[in-house]
């Protein structure tokens, strides 16, 4: 396995910052100069030797090697692949929150995509409340009435909370049936297609 570093908490800042991560995982692949960051993300050389001096004085990017052009001494960067981050060098107050504090912009960012993909259907959209058990009666829908065509049938778009009671094999199976189709989905992948999101996410217990 990938050699690993525990993050502490000034690491932690930089490793987290949304800014940075196209830097670190550019780092991470390969050593890396300042003039070839600067390429590829498209920033003033300026820009990209302080990042790169940031990254360096948390030591989560290390000159890997010192090479030379024309008399020149060239430092090329590179950040370990792998990192650990445990959330009590972060500023969160619980695990929850921590993990909630992960999930909430990438949650938020598919609920900004499914909004409008809907909204091509029809202009007006809100929820429908029907009778029925407390976790269920609450449906997306437009003025028509809840969109259940768009959700479950053949649209490519899926918007779906279900709550099963499973014991403990019943689960594990259901899992695995899940990552065993998220990996087949990934061998179809079409060069030029458009590009889908899947969120899967199996607790034990009721989300109200």
């Amino acid at each position: 396995m990938t050699p690993y570093s525990v993050a502490t908490s000034p690491q932690t800042r930089l490793l987290f910052d949304p800014e940075m991560r196209p830097l670190l995982q550019y780092l991470m692949q390969a050593p890396r100069s300042a003039a070839e960051v600067a390429r590829q993300l498209d920033l003033p050389l300026t820009r990209a030797s302080y990042l790169l001096l940031k990254l360096q004085q948390a030591e989560v990017a290390l000159v890997e090697r010192v090479d030379r052009r024309a008399g020149r001494p060239i430092k090329r960067y590179q950040v370990l692949p792998r990192w650990f981050i445990p959330y009590e060098v972060t500023a969160a107050e619980t695990l929850d929150a921590f993990w909630w504090e992960q999930l909430r912009p990438r949650m938020a960012q598919v609920a900004v995509l499914a909004a409008r993909q809907v909204q091509e259907r029809a202009p007006v959209w809100g929820l429908w409340l029907s009778q029925g058990t407390a976790d269920s009666n609450l449906e997306i829908g437009d003025e028509t009435g809840p969109a259940q065509d768009v959700f479950a049938g053949d649209e490519p778009l899926m918007l779906t909370i279900a709550t099963v009671r499973l014991d403990g094999p019943q689960a594990r199976r259901l899992k695995g049936r899940l990552l065993a189709l998220l990996n087949e989905a990934a061998q179809w992948e079409t060069p030029g297609a458009p590009e889908y999101t899947l969120s899967l996410l199996l607790v034990r217990g009721a989300v109200a």
